[in-house]
C-alpha cells in the first residue's frame, strides 16, 4: 500500500486564513487613519500657536480636534484632540 501525498490542504488553509488577513488589514488601515488625524490636529495646533505667539505678552492655549475616518464598524465619532500652550514675554 502506497501513501499518496495530501492534495488541497494548502488551499483549505489559505481559505481559512483569508478572513484573518482581511481583519488585520482593516485594523492596520484604521491605525493609519488615527495617526493621520493626529498629525493633522498637530499641524493645526502648531499653526494656531505660531499666530498666538505673534502677539507679545501673555499666555495663549490653542486646541484642535480632528475627526478620524471610520474604517471599522463602531469607530464612527472617533476624534483626535491636540493642545498647545504658548507663553510669550
Amino acid at each position: 500500500m502506497t501513501r499518496r501525498p495530501p492534495h488541497g490542504q494548502a488551499a483549505v488553509e489559505l481559505i481559512a486564513a483569508v478572513p484573518v488577513l482581511i481583519a488585520a488589514a482593516l485594523v492596520a488601515w484604521q491605525l493609519v487613519a488615527v495617526l493621520g488625524a493626529g498629525q493633522e490636529a498637530e499641524r493645526r495646533v502648531r499653526a494656531d500657536a505660531i499666530r498666538a505667539a505673534a502677539s507679545p505678552g501673555g499666555t495663549a492655549t490653542t486646541r484642535a480636534t480632528v475627526a478620524v475616518p471610520a474604517v471599522l464598524p463602531g469607530m464612527a465619532g472617533l476624534r483626535v484632540t491636540a493642545r498647545a500652550t504658548v507663553r510669550t514675554p
